[in-house]
């Protein structure tokens, strides 16, 4: 596994939270937010080079990574809430949030709640609703839900992706699954607690809250998407800058939706500016 800080725990809102730590205390504050299924290990090089400047934190979210899968469900409000309980239990102020894909929506969410928290945004590869090309495309098959070794699962993380490293892609496994006592490895991430597709493609109840929450937040907000990824059409892009604040965005080439996975350096390269990294 590759130089991950060490695991700390929380519990936060009855369940036990995993997550990491970069930098000094006493520097700005980021916490960087995972998409569905993935890990706060996604974040890894980004959040290295942040922690020059920024005292960085990666949650692994609940039901995902080495936190524990929720006792009380996965609505989009329960993760709000429980970014919202660390950072008050942290005693944490003067927020930057870099959020990939549902990470995005709760980092908009708890914004539009905590405006005097939150500084700036990255929202990485998501947007308040999908583009049409998406929303047309076949469902992907669900993934396997156990693999006879780490290679395999490889494998099949990689028959879905072929834009990021070997080495990159590797990590992901590693840090995605876990190995069972009988020898094959099954995912951390709690599967069966999410409705797949997630609703949020489709709801015009949380695709409501999510526009209304980019219309009505201060600070800045900057997307990252992915060149190859299509989720986020250019006219959504346009609805964000024309109804929000202060909107602007920055494609990846060469990059699906998971950005800092498929292309790390482009990624840091992207948000540096905006960060003043």
């Amino acid at each position: 596994m590759s130089n991950m800080p060490t695991t700390q725990y929380i519990q936060i809102n009855g369940n036990s939270l995993a997550f990491y730590e970069w930098g000094n205390q006493g520097d700005p504050v980021l916490i960087c937010l995972h998409s569905h299924t993935n890990s706060a290990t996604s974040w890894r090089e980004f959040a290295e080079f942040a922690s020059r400047k920024y005292h960085v934190y990666a949650l692994d979210q609940r039901g995902h990574g080495n936190s524990e899968w929720a006792k009380d469900g996965y609505a989009r409000g329960k993760f709000v809430e429980d970014l919202s309980e660390f950072v008050n239990i942290s005693n944490l102020e003067n927020l930057t949030l870099v959020g990939c894909s549902m990470g995005g929506w709760h980092s908009i969410l708890y914004a539009a709640e905590n405006p005097r928290h939150v500084e700036r945004i990255v929202m990485v590869d998501i947007a308040p609703e999908p583009s049409q090309e998406r929303l047309q495309a076949p469902a992907p098959p669900p993934p396997p839900t156990e693999f006879a070794s780490l290679e395999d699962a490889f494998k099949w993380l990689r028959s879905g992706n072929g834009l990021a490293s070997d080495i990159r892609l590797r990590e992901e496994a590693e840090s995605r699954l876990k190995e069972t006592d009988s020898g094959t490895w099954v995912w951390k991430a709690d599967l069966e607690g999410f409705d797949n597709p997630l609703p949020d493609m489709t709801s015009a109840t949380l695709i409501g809250q999510y526009w209304s929450a980019i219309e009505s937040i201060q600070c800045q907000i900057l997307e990252i998407r992915g060149a190859e990824s299509g989720l986020v059409s250019d006219g959504t892009i346009e609805k964000m800058i024309r109804v929000g604040k202060d909107v602007s965005y920055i494609d990846v080439e060469a990059a699906g939706h998971v950005v800092m996975v498929d292309q790390p350096d482009s990624f840091v390269e992207a948000v540096r500016g905006f960060l003043s990294l």
